[in-house]
């Protein structure tokens, strides 16, 4: 394994990881900000704790969803050649960056499918991709999931509300109430109170018990951390899949240092230039309460982790934003179709744009190299 070709990956890797910590960290976190339980710089210090946890999680469910994306694109199996793993790992870099800047929010796992059919395509034509596994086992989860997500969300936002709401409503007293608690306003006689676990929030044995109360927003923020842990966990796989070439490994085994790296990089990206998108997906697509914030979340969280158990590419993005829509066509207050029209347009083009961005490294890679 030659030396340089290791450094390129790690490279390549780096900046590929950087780019999609920009942009999809927005995807978690963008509900605390949203609905006021966070301010934009506290949620996504929050978001990028959990994605690099959940990116050095990959070691362990990771190698399901390389195969996927590295086995499941051409015809036939091919030696390393350059200028066409060049252009698998640039095109991406650039449309995520370039979205980033745009502050679109954008699907890392389009860029890289669109990257690896556009460089196919220049390099093995029509016959050499593999369009029925692509279809099976990429496209389809990447297209259904945003449709579930909307769909879900509509369907269980109002019973996820109601739950919300009745989890403020819960203290968990952690010393027995004092058996004469409270004084008697009109007489000035000791009242006898019962001791209590589960005390109502309004209740006096809640007001005069030590204990810890449940809310929503604690609730939320543990949903926000799921949900960027298992973002983490489905997207730094497909990243490693992308630079696997350079490293030349026929049984596509990942060595554990690129998990590390890729978490790095991921989490640097998070916190440095992580508050474009954030700030659209908060403010920008609809008006949440801090029920509907928790009730998006946890059925984001419950579709991303659930891709990452069986090894489908799901994107981030268009379940997490296809979730914040759905929360805002239950919501009184709607969706605003300005900020909807351009984050579709920009889940329209991505594919396309970047294979078109391969397929234009990949020619001039291949006169120069």
């Amino acid at each position: 394994m030659e030396f340089g070709l290791v450094a390129l990956a790690g490279i390549l890797l780096f900046l590929l990881a950087f780019a999609n910590g920009s942009n999809d960290v927005s995807k978690a976190i963008a509900t605390l900000a949203g609905t006021g339980v966070a301010s934009v710089r506290g949620a996504i210090a929050w978001g990028t704790i959990w994605t690099v946890a959940g990116a050095i999680g990959g070691l362990l469910w990771g190698s399901a969803i390389i195969k996927n994306i590295s086995s499941s694109i051409y015809v036939d199996s091919h030696d390393f050649f350059l200028p066409l793993a060049l252009a698998i790992s640039i095109a991406p870099i650039l449309w995520v960056s370039l979205a980033t800047w745009r502050r679109w929010p954008v699907s890392t796992t389009h860029a890289v499918v669109g990257g690896l059919v556009g460089a196919g395509l220049m390099a093995y034509g029509l016959d050499g991709i593999d369009w029925p596994t692509i279809l099976k086992k990429i496209a389809l989860p990447l297209l259904a999931s945003p449709f579930m997500a909307i769909a879900l969300a509509w369907l269980l936002t109002p019973a996820l509300e109601k739950t919300a709401k009745g989890i403020n409503r819960i203290r968990f007293c952690l010393t027995p109430v004092p058996k004469l608690s409270l004084m008697n306003a009109n007489n000035q006689t000791q009242v006898p109170l019962e001791d209590c676990f589960i005390c109502d929030c309004d209740s006096p044995q809640a007001g005069v018990t030590h204990g810890m109360t449940l809310s929503v927003d604690y609730m939320h923020w543990l949903t926000s951390g799921l949900l960027s842990f298992s973002r983490g966990l489905n997207d730094t796989p497909k990243l490693i899949a992308i630079v696997l070439p350079f490293l030349m490994l026929d049984n596509l085994v990942a060595p554990g240092w690129l998990f590390f790296l890729g978490a790095f990089a991921m989490g640097a990206g998070s916190w440095m230039v992580g508050k474009n998108v954030t700030e659209v997906l908060a403010f920008k697509v609809t008006k949440m309460t801090h029920e509907q914030g928790f009730s998006a979340n946890l059925i984001s969280a419950f579709l991303v982790i659930g891709a990452s158990r069986f090894g489908m590419p799901v994107s981030t993005t268009h379940v997490s934003s296809s979730s914040i829509m759905g929360v805002g066509l239950v919501n009184q207050k709607g969706l605003n179709m300005k900020t909807v029209k351009s984050m579709l347009f920009a889940w329209v083009v991505t594919a396309p744009v970047a294979g078109l961005f391969a397929g234009m490294i990949y020619l001039a890679g291949n006169q120069f190299i």
